[in-house]
């Protein structure tokens, strides 16, 4: 898998909202809600990302969520279908939540871990921005992924790219363990 981290906290104009929409659905409080969410009923892969992600023992919160799918746009070389997501997460727990410097080792730890004999047909982005969370009214940062799978058919870029998720999940999870303990 292919991993570019992109760092947009220094000299950004105005940081944004997290959550980002007042429709937002906090599913850590309600995970009953996540069948509101319209891609993952359509997306098993993705309800099982955002899951875990909002589980109560996980120290992250999702704040935004889409899906694309079927861009002519060749994640590799030959590679004539793509289906992407991109989810907007941030971390639940200070100091981690408020401090760049998380964000940045996460980041860099998640782009080791998944660029670690993973299917090249696989790009993931990991961007940094800084927010500002509307409870309680403090700055911070929020990273969101998009990852991005190529395949000869939609099906399969599909295919790959939930094969992807399950392993991005993991790679989160094992990054969390790993902020907790330098806390």
């Amino acid at each position: 898998m292919r991993v570019d981290i992109v760092n947009e906290t220094e000299g950004a104009p105005n940081a944004r909202n997290f959550p980002p929409a007042a429709n937002w659905l906090d599913l850590r409080e309600n995970p009953r809600a996540i069948e509101a969410i319209e891609p993952v009923r359509r997306h098993p892969p993705l309800r099982t990302f955002l899951a875990a992600l909002n589980a109560a023992e996980s120290p992250f919160i999702s704040g935004s969520v889409r899906v694309q799918r079927d861009t002519p746009a060749g994640v590799a070389a030959g590679e004539a279908c793509e289906f992407a997501s991109e989810v907007c997460v941030a971390l639940t727990e200070e100091p981690h939540r408020s401090r760049q410097e998380s964000y940045t080792n996460l980041a860099t730890q998640l782009k080791e871990l998944l660029e670690r004999d993973a299917p090249s047909a696989l790009h993931a982005i990991l961007r940094i921005s800084p927010c500002k969370f509307r409870e309680p009214g403090e700055s911070g940062f929020c990273l969101d992924i998009r990852l991005l799978a190529g395949g000869d058919s939609a099906t399969q870029a599909e295919m790959r790219w939930g094969l992807g998720l399950a392993r991005l999940q993991q790679a989160l999870l094992f990054s969390a363990r790993t902020l907790r303990t330098k806390t």
